[in-house]
């Protein structure tokens, strides 16, 4: 249990982490930069499913595959998805692997968010329409499951591509989805974009890998051993003591911070 002591001290350590390192200059080590490469919303918000969904291994490689994507998809993301045919997705990326995702996992991915945005209008509309009043675990949990679905009448099911969009239904933390959930919802700050404006980021879940988990327990956060929904969920509980309505503004700092100089972030907290 962190005492009031003890969480007085961690809330001025995340502020400070968040003023020093939430800043555009550091985004550069975030496949986030790619999404910024676009001016349109549609392409932003198409572009960044699929940035955060291959959003694992070291960022060099991410932020690598992910210009070769977009290479390939030159007349945006959003029109890609839309206005090309599986077979002609397929064609367009073949050759593309990303660790353990190959070319027609990520021509179905693009292939069912342009049904998406055929059925709906926008992902937001499809995710809100998921949500259905409920929260972030049951709307990821119906939007993943529309997604899969629809991904199975294409091709069939194929575990490499389930991987892309894991469900919090069975227990997964989604790290990457919660990501994407950061980029579109919270407030334009020259790092997320702001683009939705139906999800709350009151509500929003705390994206958590291995470097968070391990932040987290360093401190007391948790103490879960395994990164899975219910550890960020308590991660996410203990942030938004800090700030109420915007709990997951301190992923950015945080994984900046990791990336840069965590051991002299955790000298400066005892």
């Amino acid at each position: 249990m962190i005492t009031k002591r003890r969480f007085a001290g961690l809330r001025t350590h995340f502020e400070s982490v968040y003023t020093t390192y939430h800043q555009h200059r550091y985004l550069g080590l975030d496949p986030l930069v790619c999404v910024h490469g676009f001016s349109q919303p549609r392409d932003r918000e198409v572009g960044g499913f699929i940035c955060s969904a291959l959003a694992y291994g070291r960022v060099e490689s991410i932020v690598r595959s992910l210009k070769t994507v977009f290479a390939i998809t030159s007349e945006g993301p959003a029109q890609f998805a839309v206005n090309t045919t599986f077979s002609e997705k397929k064609r367009r990326l073949a050759g593309f692997k990303h660790r353990f995702n190959d070319s027609e996992d990520v021509a179905m991915l693009f292939e069912t968010l342009g049904k998406v945005l055929r059925d709906y209008g926008s992902i937001e509309t499809g995710f809100v329409n998921c949500m259905n009043g409920d929260g972030i675990k049951e709307g990821l949990g119906r939007f993943v499951q529309m997604i899969t679905t629809d991904a199975e009448s294409v091709q069939g099911r194929k575990k490499s591509f389930e991987y892309l969009v894991p469900s919090p239904l069975n227990g997964s933390a989604c790290k990457r989805l919660a990501l994407y959930l950061r980029w579109m919802v919270r407030d334009s700050d020259g790092i997320d974009l702001g683009l939705w404006k139906r999800v709350s980021a009151s509500k929003l879940i705390f994206p958590v890998d291995t470097h968070v988990a391990r932040v987290a327990s360093f401190y007391g956060i948790t103490e879960r051993k395994s990164a899975d929904w219910r550890m960020a969920e308590e991660i996410t509980a203990f942030f938004r003591r800090i700030d109420p309505q915007d709990p997951v503004k301190y992923d950015f700092s945080m994984c900046r911070a990791g990336m840069i100089d965590f051991r002299k972030g955790v000298a400066s907290v005892r």
